[in-house]
Protein backbone atom coordinates (compact mmCIF):
# COMPACT_ATOMS: atom_id res chain seq x y z
CA UNK A 1 0.00 0.00 0.00
CA UNK A 2 2.85 2.34 0.88
CA UNK A 3 4.50 1.69 -2.51
CA UNK A 4 1.22 2.53 -4.27
CA UNK A 5 1.06 5.89 -2.49
CA UNK A 6 4.65 6.63 -3.45
CA UNK A 7 3.96 5.77 -7.10
CA UNK A 8 0.84 7.97 -7.10
CA UNK A 9 2.82 10.84 -5.55
CA UNK A 10 5.59 10.44 -8.09
CA UNK A 11 3.06 10.39 -10.92
CA UNK A 12 1.38 13.51 -9.57
CA UNK A 13 4.76 15.22 -9.17
CA UNK A 14 5.70 14.36 -12.78
CA UNK A 15 2.39 15.72 -14.09
CA UNK A 16 2.74 18.95 -12.09
CA UNK A 17 6.35 19.39 -13.24
CA UNK A 18 5.33 18.97 -16.87
CA UNK A 19 2.44 21.42 -16.47
CA UNK A 20 4.66 24.02 -14.81
CA UNK A 21 7.34 23.61 -17.47
CA UNK A 22 4.72 24.17 -20.17
CA UNK A 23 3.55 27.36 -18.43
CA UNK A 24 7.11 28.65 -18.28
CA UNK A 25 7.94 27.92 -21.91
CA UNK A 26 8.49 31.16 -23.76
CA UNK A 27 6.13 31.60 -26.63
CA UNK A 28 7.05 34.89 -28.24
CA UNK A 29 4.26 37.41 -27.89
CA UNK A 30 3.96 40.08 -30.53
CA UNK A 31 5.21 43.43 -29.26
CA UNK A 32 2.55 46.01 -28.51
CA UNK A 33 2.26 48.45 -31.39
CA UNK A 34 2.66 52.12 -30.57
CA UNK A 35 2.18 55.30 -32.57
CA UNK A 36 5.73 56.73 -32.30
CA UNK A 37 7.83 55.92 -35.36
CA UNK A 38 8.15 56.62 -39.07
CA UNK A 39 5.15 56.10 -41.33
CA UNK A 40 4.92 56.09 -45.13
CA UNK A 41 1.55 57.43 -46.28
CA UNK A 42 -0.10 54.95 -48.66
CA UNK A 43 -3.50 56.55 -49.16
CA UNK A 44 -5.37 59.75 -48.43
CA UNK A 45 -9.16 59.42 -48.18
CA UNK A 46 -8.97 56.03 -49.94
CA UNK A 47 -6.96 57.46 -52.84
CA UNK A 48 -3.47 56.00 -53.34
CA UNK A 49 -0.62 58.48 -53.06
CA UNK A 50 1.55 59.27 -56.06
CA UNK A 51 4.16 56.57 -56.51
CA UNK A 52 7.51 57.49 -54.93
CA UNK A 53 6.10 60.66 -53.39
CA UNK A 54 7.66 61.70 -50.11
CA UNK A 55 4.48 61.68 -48.01
CA UNK A 56 5.80 60.59 -44.61
CA UNK A 57 4.86 61.17 -41.00
CA UNK A 58 7.07 60.76 -37.95
CA UNK A 59 5.39 60.61 -34.58
CA UNK A 60 8.06 61.22 -31.94
CA UNK A 61 7.77 59.78 -28.44
CA UNK A 62 7.87 63.33 -27.00
CA UNK A 63 4.58 64.14 -28.80
CA UNK A 64 6.18 65.99 -31.73
CA UNK A 65 5.06 65.32 -35.28
CA UNK A 66 7.28 65.92 -38.30
CA UNK A 67 7.55 64.68 -41.85
CA UNK A 68 6.81 65.55 -45.43
CA UNK A 69 3.36 66.31 -46.78
CA UNK A 70 4.56 65.31 -50.31
CA UNK A 71 6.57 68.44 -51.15
CA UNK A 72 7.01 70.52 -48.02
CA UNK A 73 8.27 69.57 -44.58
CA UNK A 74 5.77 69.67 -41.74
CA UNK A 75 6.02 70.04 -37.99
CA UNK A 76 3.48 70.00 -35.22
CA UNK A 77 2.68 68.32 -31.95
CA UNK A 78 0.10 65.70 -31.06
CA UNK A 79 -1.63 64.07 -28.13
CA UNK A 80 -2.85 60.51 -28.07
CA UNK A 81 -4.70 58.54 -25.45
CA UNK A 82 -5.94 55.05 -26.15
CA UNK A 83 -7.11 55.41 -29.76
CA UNK A 84 -7.91 59.15 -29.61
CA UNK A 85 -5.53 61.41 -31.53
CA UNK A 86 -5.35 65.21 -31.56
CA UNK A 87 -2.95 66.83 -34.02
CA UNK A 88 -2.25 70.49 -33.34
CA UNK A 89 -1.98 73.09 -36.15
CA UNK A 90 0.73 72.18 -38.65
CA UNK A 91 3.58 74.42 -39.80
CA UNK A 92 4.94 73.81 -43.31
CA UNK A 93 7.82 75.01 -45.40
CA UNK A 94 6.84 76.94 -48.56
CA UNK A 95 8.48 75.19 -51.54
CA UNK A 96 6.74 74.81 -54.86
CA UNK A 97 6.68 71.39 -56.49
CA UNK A 98 4.91 69.73 -59.38
CA UNK A 99 1.20 70.58 -59.41
CA UNK A 100 0.25 66.93 -58.76
CA UNK A 101 2.41 66.84 -55.60
CA UNK A 102 1.04 70.17 -54.45
CA UNK A 103 -2.53 68.86 -54.84
CA UNK A 104 -1.68 65.68 -52.93
CA UNK A 105 -0.07 67.78 -50.20
CA UNK A 106 -3.21 69.91 -49.89
CA UNK A 107 -5.32 66.76 -49.57
CA UNK A 108 -2.99 65.28 -46.95
CA UNK A 109 -2.98 68.45 -44.84
CA UNK A 110 -6.79 68.65 -44.99
CA UNK A 111 -7.06 64.99 -44.00
CA UNK A 112 -4.62 65.39 -41.09
CA UNK A 113 -6.71 68.27 -39.76
CA UNK A 114 -9.75 65.98 -39.62
CA UNK A 115 -8.07 63.13 -37.73
CA UNK A 116 -9.60 62.31 -34.32
CA UNK A 117 -8.63 58.68 -33.74
CA UNK A 118 -6.25 56.02 -34.99
CA UNK A 119 -5.88 52.27 -35.18
CA UNK A 120 -2.70 50.18 -35.43
CA UNK A 121 -2.75 46.72 -36.97
CA UNK A 122 0.33 44.73 -38.05
CA UNK A 123 2.41 47.77 -38.98
CA UNK A 124 -0.46 49.68 -40.58
CA UNK A 125 -1.70 52.98 -39.22
CA UNK A 126 -5.26 54.02 -40.04
CA UNK A 127 -6.41 57.50 -39.03
CA UNK A 128 -10.11 58.37 -38.89
CA UNK A 129 -12.22 61.52 -38.56
CA UNK A 130 -14.93 62.09 -35.94
CA UNK A 131 -17.50 60.16 -38.02
CA UNK A 132 -15.19 57.15 -38.43
CA UNK A 133 -14.29 57.87 -42.07
CA UNK A 134 -10.78 56.74 -43.00
CA UNK A 135 -8.64 59.78 -43.75
CA UNK A 136 -5.07 58.45 -43.96
CA UNK A 137 -3.51 55.01 -44.17
CA UNK A 138 0.23 54.56 -43.65
CA UNK A 139 2.66 51.71 -43.13
CA UNK A 140 5.46 51.64 -40.58
CA UNK A 141 8.94 52.19 -41.90
CA UNK A 142 11.96 50.56 -40.29
CA UNK A 143 13.78 53.09 -38.14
Amino acid sequence: MKNNCNINRLSLLAILSTALAACNSSTALAPIETLPGNWLVESIQDKAVIKNSAARLRFHSDNKLSGSASCNNISSSYNSQNSALTINPIATTRKMCLPSLMEQETQLLRAINKVKRFQLNNGLLSMYDQQGVLQIKAKRLKD
